[in-house]
C-alpha cells in the first residue's frame, strides 16, 4: 500500500512537473522571441530577388512586387529581418542572407498596405501660407491582399488621373509611394493589436524625399517625363508670386513631391534643345490634320489653343491621322490623359508644334 501511495504522489508531482515546466517553457519563449523594432517597405522589380527600399525607376507596365520587412532584434542583440524577399538591401546596406527569416511566430499577424498621396490635386499659391493646403496622407488600400508580398501598382487610390481605359496599350504609368503596418493580435481573438510597427508614412515623406520607398515607371521617349508626373499633385504658382513662394515650390519641385505645368514644359523643352520662342506653330484642323509619323504628329509633340497646351500621346482615332480622337496628356489642373476633343473644345486656332520645329 505504502509503495503505491509513493508511485502515486511521483505520478502526481511529473504532472505538475511538466505544467509548469511547459508554462514555463512558453513564457521563457515569448522573452526571448526577437523584439520588433521597425517595418520597411522593399520593392523588388520583375524577378530580380533582390527587393530594395527607396524610389525606383521603371519602364511602364513593368511589374514589380511590394515586400513587406520587419526588422527585430535578438535577445543576443542580432539584428533580424522578416521577409518573403530572397534578397534585401535597406537603405543601401546589403542585408546578410543569414539575417533573412519568413514569419512563423505563434501570434496572429496582419500586414495592411497604403499609399502614399498628396493633394489636393491642383492647387494654386498666391503665398506661403497657401502651401499648408498641401497634405500628404496615408490611403489604405482594401484592395490589394493582407500579405509580407503583394503586386506593385503606381494607380492611384482614386482613378481620377489616368482617363479611364481611354487607351488599353497605356497602362501602369506614374509616380507612387508605399507604406505598410504590421499588426500583432497576440493568441487571442482581439479586435485591437497588442503592437503596430509602421514604415515611413506621410509625416515622413516630406524629409525623406530621397529615401522613401517609392516607384516612378515612365512611358518611353519623350513621353517619359510627363508620365512620371501622374500621381503627383499640382502647384502652380498665381501671379505676382514673391521669391520666397517661388523658392518654397522650387524646393517642393526638387524633392519630386509636387510638379508644376510651367517647370515641366521647360523640363521637356530642356531635354530636346528647344525654347518655347524657337518653336515653329503651326495652324491644324482636327477635322482633316496632318498625318501620324513620317514627319507628321508624333508622341511629345504640343499642341496649344491659347495659353492651354496638351501633349501628344497615341493615335486612338481614325488611324495615321491626327483627329479629335486622339490621346493627349492635359495639364490644365491636374495630370489627366484626355481625348483632343475634350481640350479643344468650341472656336479657337488649333497650333501644333512638331518635335523637330
Amino acid at each position: 500500500m505504502e509503495r503505491e501511495t509513493r508511485i502515486l504522489w511521483l505520478v502526481v508531482a511529473g504532472v505538475i512537473l511538466v505544467a509548469v515546466l511547459f508554462g514555463l517553457g512558453g513564457k521563457v519563449k515569448q522573452e526571448l522571441a526577437p523584439e520588433p523594432r521597425a517595418a520597411w517597405v522593399a520593392i523588388a522589380a520583375g524577378d530580380d530577388p533582390v527587393a530594395v527600399s527607396g524610389p525606383v525607376e521603371l519602364a511602364a507596365g513593368e511589374p514589380f512586387t511590394l515586400h513587406a520587412v520587419l526588422e527585430a532584434e535578438s535577445w543576443r542583440g542580432e539584428r533580424i529581418f522578416y521577409t518573403e524577399a530572397a534578397g534585401l538591401r535597406l537603405g543601401g546596406e546589403e542585408i546578410p542572407p543569414s539575417a533573412l527569416r519568413r514569419w512563423t511566430g505563434g501570434e496572429e499577424v496582419r500586414v495592411l498596405w497604403f499609399t502614399v498621396e498628396g493633394g489636393p490635386p491642383f492647387l494654386e499659391v498666391a503665398e506661403v501660407g497657401d502651401l499648408e493646403r498641401l497634405q500628404f496622407r496615408e490611403l489604405f488600400r482594401a484592395d490589394w491582399p493582407q500579405a509580407w508580398a503583394v503586386p506593385g501598382s503606381v494607380e492611384p487610390s482614386r482613378r481620377r488621373l489616368l482617363g479611364g481605359d481611354l487607351a488599353a496599350g497605356l497602362v501602369g504609368f506614374g509616380s507612387q509611394r508605399y507604406h505598410v503596418r504590421i499588426e500583432f493580435f497576440g493568441q487571442t481573438k482581439a479586435v485591437v493589436p497588442r503592437l503596430r510597427v509602421r514604415s515611413w508614412g506621410a509625416a515622413e515623406v516630406g524629409g525623406e524625399s530621397e529615401r522613401f520607398s517609392a516607384v516612378t515607371a515612365r512611358l518611353a521617349g519623350p513621353l517619359a517625363t510627363p508620365s512620371a508626373v501622374f500621381g503627383k499633385p499640382q502647384v502652380e504658382l498665381a501671379e505676382g508670386a514673391d521669391a520666397s513662394l517661388v523658392a518654397e515650390v522650387g524646393e517642393l519641385l526638387s524633392r519630386g513631391l509636387v510638379f508644376s505645368r510651367l517647370f515641366l514644359l521647360r523640363e521637356l523643352l530642356d531635354g530636346t534643345g528647344r525654347s518655347w520662342e524657337g518653336l515653329s506653330w503651326q495652324a491644324v484642323d482636327l477635322e482633316a490634320g496632318p498625318e501620324w509619323g513620317g514627319g507628321g504628329a508624333a508622341p511629345g509633340d504640343l499642341m496649344r489653343v491659347g495659353k492651354r497646351f496638351v501633349i501628344l500621346v497615341a493615335d486612338e482615332g481614325r488611324r495615321g491621322r491626327l483627329d479629335e480622337e486622339d490621346l493627349g496628356f492635359d495639364f490644365d489642373k491636374g495630370a489627366v490623359l484626355r481625348r483632343l476633343g475634350e481640350v479643344f473644345t468650341g472656336e479657337g486656332l488649333v497650333e501644333w508644334a512638331p518635335q523637330g520645329g
